[in-house]
């Protein structure tokens, strides 16, 4: 059987098609691992797949989705971003092993040490397709092994939800590996205890190659809060500057530029590295973004941004 795996978003390796690919290995089939989806009908003197599956992470990419289904219309299609309630255990994959051989570059080791989430955001689809908290795995089931680098990419959700944390980090830090949060630890609810973990680590981005640590304020009205998460981590020995704030923008009715400027000024002040992530796509939005991100706003003011048409190298 020849099976082909279509990762049609995200940049890092998408633990699914892993699965699925470890699936079919032990059942003897051959299988190949593509990026998108091809802007042509295959060929018909192309030797055909025999199954077809897709992953699809953000809902932006549907259109993708929806061409690998006129193209395989027996194509196995999952991800949030196109049906987040189908699992994989729904599709017959119920093994867990994660086949790295489809990322032959990737050099770290991937994965969830807990699912699911306390919270019931109503930007997030996390709590509808993981349900609440449960353990997926510890750190030695999750790191490959000698002579992988002890680097950790976690993709959990809400690191310090699951009971068993303390374990992990004991794990992480005695097993010395380099670890990346991926996805954001919650410092609105973040303990002393908690913060005295995460400090005890040796956290990174995920390149591995700059102290780094994630979190969201996706509510404004969340400041004081979050605020007090990030003066909590820096009593332990976390600087500011390696502490990146996603902040969701563009969600909340009403909102206007100077709800977004009141708490980017407020992390600039802070020292941390704010990160707006727009909820709708609008030039504007994306323009605010890229304002920040490129740190054009400690340059230059929001007007003369928008003047030059959101462009930083045509800002006078």
């Amino acid at each position: 059987m020849r099976v082909l795996l279509l990762q049609l978003d995200g940049k890092l390796p998408n633990i699914a098609l892993m699965r699925i690919a470890a699936h079919h290995r032990a059942l003897g089939h051959d299988f190949e691992l593509q990026h998108g989806c091809p802007s042509e009908q295959p060929s018909l003197f192309e030797r055909p797949w025999d199954k077809v599956y897709a992953s699809a992470i953000f809902e932006r990419t549907k259109p993708l989705a929806e061409r690998v289904r006129r193209f395989w219309p027996e194509a196995i299609i999952g991800g949030t971003g196109w049906d987040p309630r189908l699992t994989l255990e729904d599709i017959g994959i119920t093994i867990h092993e994660q086949d790295y051989s489809i990322y032959p570059d990737f050099v770290h080791s991937i994965g969830f040490t807990q699912r699911g989430c306390r919270f019931r955001c109503p930007f997030c689809v996390v709590p509808r397709k993981e349900g609440t908290i449960r353990q997926e795995q510890t750190i030695t089931e999750l790191w490959r092994g000698e002579p992988t680098r002890r680097e950790l990419l976690l993709l959990d959700n809400d690191f310090f939800g699951q009971p068993a944390w303390r374990e992990r980090i004991t794990e992480i830090r005695e097993g010395r590996f380099r670890v990346c949060f991926t996805q954001g630890i919650n410092f609105r609810t973040l303990t002393d205890e908690q913060a005295a973990a995460l400090a005890s680590v040796d956290y990174r981005d995920d390149s591995m190659t700059a102290r780094r640590l994630y979190t969201a304020w996706d509510n404004p009205l969340d400041g004081e809060r979050l605020l007090s998460g990030l003066r909590r981590l820096t009593r332990y020995g976390v600087r500011p500057d390696s502490i990146m704030v996603y902040m969701l923008i563009g969600y909340w009715p009403g909102e206007t530029h100077g709800d977004r400027e009141r708490r980017r000024k407020a992390l600039r002040d802070f020292g941390a590295r704010p990160y707006p992530m727009p909820y709708r796509r609008t030039p504007e939005l994306v323009g605010y973004q890229r304002w920040v991100v490129r740190r054009a706003d400690l340059t230059c003011s929001w007007e003369a941004f928008q003047a030059a048409r959101y462009r930083p190298e045509k800002v006078g």
